[in-house]
């Protein structure tokens, strides 16, 4: 038998979305929980079969004195000839699963006894594969074996065959250098979890950090030359949120970072939110030189700042302890209620786990927590950016404790779980962080309990200029005269969280001056305005938006903003002040801007009181950014080119994101959002068709005619532009039927 011994390799091989994934996983957390050793086995197993192209692979881990199977995974194409096999195979792998074996025994036992990797070929080492092939129930051509070890072997990962597809036909040495390398990263990860008496300092955490995202290490201070310059620019409290320390200049708006963990893309993204400045360059830093350079420049030691820093991390530890608590409840009515309705987040781990999961998704620049109840756990998920993450489980025993806290922390009936509920939390007054955020609660009862949305409402936030909002200058030069005029209506349309609020908003910036009254009515307040009235509408007593548009009627307004017209009522009183003399500006939900006509008349509005209030209607949506950093530039296939010429009668080189991104994206090829419009102003035609009951698609050919551009149009000028992609277009706005 000849038997090939290779040493564990120097260069970093492993690919990039997988050291993102085990370092955002876990080297990012403080404290790693027992529910993450399945987490870490799944991924590495997912990622070995993927990038070898693996017929079968299988992991083990040393457990009181045996060898335990952790991980078996038999591939399709091995009963691709006989369906029938199946079943068999995946008796197998259960029976496999709860199989232990003593150490020393067979193939893999050597491995983990000697701690060194092996592979075997069929060309080589026929008679030995022949004998495992007799104990696998198939013809085993190659098998590579490797240990997993840090300072002691804790077990082996062990990979069989390549799919009969592949262009080799046996694992081979290239492939023995890689699986060695995802064995030694992920016994770190492991023994994190599986010995409490492992521990890494700071600084070998740092070191690990920088080998997995292949950034350069600074551990001592000496080291490093910081533009006192570029702090000045700073606040401190950005950098506590954000994570992300610049010390140096690389352009002009264009800065060199420190950071504990390069890979957290939410701070970066949240940094260059609140400064502008863009990070081109990330060094690795130990936590404790971070902090006590945050000491140094801002002198800010306090528990705020620390916590604010570690805000991420708590939350696994709570959930650990939370996991232990709930273990032995045998009823959901043994939570104590008074715990929960404790101010104090140091009373109880529940009210210290919510207050985190809020301050952690405002820290990531999350616009939205939703918890939902599962069959057998609580999921928490943030949505940032537009889109969805997956960010904690919680022990489902739970649920009723974690929705009975925020329902108490927003005045709603804890004992009402089987009506929609809807609330507001002003989080200023349960933490002693200066956070100065308010949350939009609604409930809503589901299969398994009660699920919870809460919108983050930052006070603090401000409109951007109209110039920053995505209006190509066509439509920013039509926008723009509209809320001008003295009077008439302005309608905003498009779904939640497609940038209505702010684009009112930056609208009123713009048009606000010492010389006019600005009355708005809102639920909620999203953003602050100097100068202008502000009221909060509060169902509950009576204020609703018809009852506040009344009482502006009589309050001698220039412009009104009414937050949302819902109802006939709310619609017929906007109307009416957009005809006497003010301006109205608002928001419906339609798909695009001809089609709010019929929701108008749906309300059961008049059509010539619409067609004589309206100004202009604008449909708009968020459609993501192609990154610059790392998109490339290429020519369209022909349906590419096809749907160009037929949505803006151009063609040209497009850009294209790439597939694994880069550090500046998040490994996403795409980076921000940018608003797309359609704006449909009115006109003598579109006023008679209004009047006529025309229906939606004849409003939308006269728009069309008289130089309204579509969503899908604007969509495909921002390709044009190099902004985003078609693949992002056309998924965001379809392709227009007429």
């Amino acid at each position: 038998m000849q038997v090939m011994i290779v040493n564990a390799p120097k260069k970093s091989n492993v690919s990039k979305s997988l050291r993102r994934s085990l370092l955002v996983k876990i080297i990012s957390k403080a404290i790693p929980t027992k529910e993450d050793l399945d987490s870490i086995i799944e991924l590495t197993a997912n990622k070995v079969i993927d990038d070898l192209n693996a017929q079968s692979i299988t992991l083990y881990l040393i457990e009181n004195e045996q060898i335990s199977f952790k991980y078996v995974y038999y591939s399709p194409s091995l009963w691709e000839q006989q369906p029938d096999l199946e079943n068999k195979f995946t008796e197998k792998r259960e029976q496999l699963l709860k199989l232990k074996i003593p150490l020393g025994t067979g193939l893999v036992g050597k491995v983990i006894q000697t701690g060194e990797s092996n592979i075997f070929t069929k060309e080589d080492n026929g008679n030995e594969l022949y004998n495992l092939s007799k104990n696998t129930d198939f013809e085993v051509t190659s098998m590579l074996t490797v240990p997993l070890k840090d300072q002691r072997v804790i077990g082996a990962i062990q990979v069989l065959n390549k799919e009969p597809t592949s262009e080799t036909p046996y694992l081979n040495q290239k492939d023995l250098t890689y699986l060695q390398e995802i064995a030694e990263y992920t016994s770190f990860l492991l023994l994190r979890i599986l010995d409490p008496n492992y521990k890494l300092s700071e600084q070998d955490t740092a070191r690990y950090v920088a080998s997995f995202t292949e950034s350069p290490l600074i551990t001592e201070e000496k080291d490093l030359v910081i533009d006192e310059r570029l702090i000045k620019t700073i606040n401190g409290e950005i950098i506590a949120q954000t994570g992300v320390f610049p010390y140096k200049f690389l352009g002009d708006k264009n800065v060199g970072a420190l950071m504990k963990n390069p890979l957290d893309y939410q701070g970066r993204e949240l940094f260059t939110l609140k400064t502008q400045f863009s990070i081109d360059e990330v060094i690795v830093i130990p936590n404790s030189l971070f902090d006590n350079l945050h000491r140094r420049f801002f002198n800010e030691s306090s528990a705020d700042q620390q916590n604010a820093l570690e805000s991420g991390q708590e939350i696994h530890a709570i959930t650990s302890q939370l996991k232990e608590s709930y273990e032995e409840l045998e009823k959901v009515s043994d939570i104590n209620l008074e715990e929960l309705k404790s101010e104090n987040e140091a009373s109880a781990p529940l009210v210290k786990l919510v207050n985190q999961i809020i301050e952690d998704a405002y820290y990531g620049g999350a616009s939205d927590i939703h918890i939902e109840p599962q069959e057998s756990r609580l999921l928490v998920r943030y949505r940032i950016d537009g889109v969805c993450v997956e960010k904690i489980n919680l022990p489902v025993k739970s649920c009723a404790a974690v929705i009975a806290r925020i329902k108490i922390m927003c005045d709603l009936d804890i004992a009402q779980k089987r009506l929609p509920q809807d609330g507001r939390i002003d989080f200023s007054k349960f933490t002693r962080k200066n956070l100065s955020i308010d949350l939009r609660v609604a409930t809503c009862p589901s299969l398994f309990g009660e699920k919870v949305v809460m919108r983050i409402l930052d006070k603090r936030k401000s409109a951007l200029p109209i110039t920053s909002l995505g209006f190509s200058e066509y439509n920013l030069q039509i926008y723009r005269h509209c809320i001008q005029q003295p009077y008439g209506m302005i309608l905003h349309c498009g779904p939640t969280g497609s940038g209505k609020s702010m684009t009112l908003f930056s609208a009123l910036k713009e048009i606000a001056s010492p010389d006019i009254n600005i009355q708005t009515a809102e639920d909620p307040v999203e953003y602050t305005l100097a100068g202008v009235n502000q009221v909060q509408v509060h169902k509950s007593i009576g204020l609703t938006f018809a009852a506040a548009l009344r009482s502006f009627l009589r309050m001698d307004p220039d412009v009104i903003l009414v937050g949302e017209i819902r109802d006939q009522e709310t619609a017929e009183i906007a109307i009416e002040a957009a005809l006497t003399g003010h301006l109205l500006l608002s928001t419906l939900h339609t798909n695009d801007a001809p089609s709010t006509v019929a929701r108008f008349t749906d309300m059961g509005i008049d059509p010539f009181m619409i067609s004589s209030s309206l100004l202009v209607i604008c449909a708009q949506r968020l459609i993501r950014r192609v990154c610059n950093k790392c998109c490339t530039k290429c020519m369209p296939d022909d349906t590419e080119k096809k749907l160009l010429e037929q949505a803006i009668q151009w063609s040209g080189e497009i850009p294209k994101a790439t597939e694994h991104g880069c550090l500046h994206c998040g490994e996403s090829g795409m980076r921000g959002r940018i608003g797309i419009h359609e704006l449909m102003q009115n006109c003598p035609e579109i006023t008679s068709a209004i009047n006529n009951n025309a229906d939606t698609a004849t409003i939308k050919e006269i728009a069309i005619k008289h130089g309204m551009r579509t969503l899908h149009q604007d969509a495909m000028a921002k390709v044009k532009e190099g902004i985003t992609t078609i693949l992002e277009a056309v998924s965001t706005a379809p392709p227009d039927k007429i």
